[in-house]
């Protein structure tokens, strides 16, 4: 069985959509949603440049998105 280097969850945050930066706007990789949010929130209330922050589930392959408002994050719904 080949090792999994990333955790299921990955984070990226960055100024610009996803589809503009990817790879360089990857944070990090967490092993549970729940460490994933945390993280997010601290993007949100720490990174002043930051306007939006993804978070990539491996396994289902779903991307929740948020916006950062006034260091606080609003999830984005899906149209």
């Amino acid at each position: 069985m080949r090792k999994q280097y990333l955790n299921r969850f990955a984070v990226f945050s960055g100024a610009y959509n996803l589809m503009m930066g990817g790879a360089k706007d990857f944070k990090e990789s967490l092993s549970t949603k729940q460490t994933a949010e945390e993280m997010a929130k601290e993007i949100a209330r720490d990174e002043c440049f930051a306007r939006w922050v993804q978070i990539f589930d491996k396994v289902t392959d779903q991307i929740t998105t948020y916006r950062i408002v006034d260091g606080e994050l609003k999830q984005e719904e899906c149209e």
